[in-house]
């Protein structure tokens, strides 16, 4: 019995046409799926990236992923956050889920769900975080924006979304061109992330709290989006009082 659930959803011609060759191709994609090479797309940002989102996310929590994950992030968001509690990854290519559902069995990961939908459309149970890690690299603006309201109207009151993507980097880092002239190649929705910040794709963004930080010369992001509650608001407000200089660390660390 698959751990999976179908909605019967068709993969977006674009998709095949650029990241056809790594996502439907398992052998192919099992070389890559390691952290290695994860490492490697990432300019060496990889265990930071990944280590960042757990700076927002509690034991206990549910977890929905829009986006399954090449490398180790799936294994140590599930670490992160038990095996008793509801943790479930949409991803539109079927081949990926079978890729994942052979990776994290349910009896190793029974906290784990796949989910073959549009991560931009799919509705289920809202969840406590929403985690976006490094999917919208992989998107064109339409696609972006559908996926970043979705992300939003996915997460409970109080709750947090997470994006982890690239971010434009300052004008001095010696691989800003290198990174670049790579993405345009092989990666082209990247620099849509370097031209428009992620919150200008969401409808209402009046509705959330943003918090943006930086790592690698800005080259990369952590933006967490907490929904707006009356309570919230007031935790939030003290909690900022309160770690104020620990937020001037981590600004200095992802700066």
């Amino acid at each position: 019995m698959k751990d999976s659930i179908s909605t019967h959803t068709k993969l977006p011609a674009y998709s095949n046409i650029i990241y056809g060759n790594l996502y439907n191709d398992l052998e192919r994609c099992k070389t890559y799926d390691t952290n290695w090479s994860a490492k490697i797309r990432s300019l060496g940002q990889y265990d930071r990236l990944v280590n960042s989102i757990f700076k927002d996310i509690k034991p206990g929590q549910s977890v929905l992923q829009l986006g399954a994950t090449l490398g180790s992030q799936i294994d140590e968001t599930f670490k992160k956050i038990g095996a008793y509690t509801k943790y479930d990854i949409i991803d539109i290519n079927k081949n990926q889920i079978a890729r994942c559902e052979k990776k994290y069995p349910k009896d190793i990961y029974p906290s784990i769900s796949f989910i073959h939908s549009d991560a931009t459309s799919y509705k289920g149970e809202k969840a406590d975080v929403v985690l976006c890690f490094m999917i919208l690299q992989e998107l064109p603006v339409v696609s972006k924006k559908k996926l970043v309201d979705n992300a939003l109207s996915s997460v409970k009151d109080g709750g947090s979304v997470i994006f982890v993507d690239w971010h434009n980097p300052i004008v001095w880092h010696p691989l800003r061109y290198i990174a670049r002239m790579f993405n345009r190649l092989y990666n082209p929705f990247v620099e849509k992330l370097w031209d428009r910040d992620i919150e200008t794709f969401a409808d209402d963004r009046a509705d959330f709290n943003w918090r943006k930080n930086t790592c690698f010369g800005r080259m990369f992001q952590k933006l967490v989006v907490t929904k707006k509650t009356d309570t919230t608001n007031k935790l939030l407000q003290d909690e900022s009082n309160k770690t104020e200089a620990e937020n001037r660390e981590e600004d200095l660390f992802f700066s």
